[in-house]
């Protein structure tokens, strides 16, 4: 990943825009970009040349995509409760999980998890839950909302470097470790758009990528060569941008 530092003294260079007004995107860490529009999802990798698609008319839209495991991709149904997994190709890789067929009518939220397990969010017992390749509950918070004493309107639930992170933009973002144990949470409110790389999360405020310090609680704010973009990821000395109508990849020197 690109460190806080150099990042931060980075001379950025155009090599490839993709040509795409996309719901979403998200990337690994090989700064292959997969781009979400409607029910398909396309995989380029960092000199913006088209690998493979996948699409699944039968599921509707795609909601989320995980790529933390890049020979696992984690696709997320949210209007019909299906996670579907993918390889590095986009093929299937086993069969759908149905979430409803599973007590989980409300769930809100999926992300993948370590041993190839899944974390959740379920909104009716307003609680994380992490399920197993068996489909079983391994780990369950109880209800947050009463523990935390907080309002728990989540938007996005992820892991990363042994911990999980849960997104509430009115009081910030939650991290517990990968047993569910809550850990603390960051102050970062109204956040729509994270991503934790070792002890740093970056975010988008005013238009600026920024970053904040998990255990020192040092900010930090980044010149960037773009300020219109929705949203952006950070890979190995590639800096990625979304904009109203195009993915525009950097390298960064």
């Amino acid at each position: 990943f690109i460190s806080t530092s150099s990042f931060s003294q980075s001379e950025f260079k155009l090599i490839a825009t993709i040509d795409i007004e996309a719901d979403f995107f998200t990337s690994d860490n090989q700064s292959n970009v997969y781009v979400v529009k409607g029910d398909e999802l396309k995989k380029y990798n960092k000199a913006g040349k088209l690998l493979y698609k996948y699409s699944n008319k039968n599921f509707g839209n795609i909601d989320f995509v995980d790529a933390s495991n890049m020979m696992r991709l984690l696709i997320f149904y949210k209007n019909f409760l299906q996670v579907v997994f993918l390889d590095n190709t986009l093929s299937l890789d086993g069969d759908p999980i149905s979430l409803d067929q599973m007590e989980l009518q409300q769930t809100q939220l999926v992300c993948s998890s370590f041993n190839n397990g899944i974390w959740l969010y379920d909104q009716q017992n307003l609680e994380v839950v992490r399920i197993a390749t068996t489909l079983e509950k391994t780990i369950q918070t109880g209800n947050l909302s009463m523990l935390l004493n907080i309002n728990l309107k989540p938007n996005s639930l992820l892991e990363h470097d042994n911990k999980v992170y849960l997104n509430n933009p009115s009081t910030g973002i939650l991290i517990f470790d990968i047993y569910g144990t809550y850990y603390k949470t960051i102050p970062l409110k109204n956040v729509q758009h994270f991503q934790p790389i070792i002890d740093w999360i970056y975010f988008i405020s005013d238009k600026k990528i920024k970053s904040y310090n998990i255990k020192t609680t040092e900010e930090k704010e980044f010149t960037i060569p773009e300020t219109d973009f929705i949203n952006f990821r950070l890979e190995t000395d590639v800096l990625i941008l979304q904009k109203t109508k195009s993915i525009n990849i950097y390298s960064a020197q």
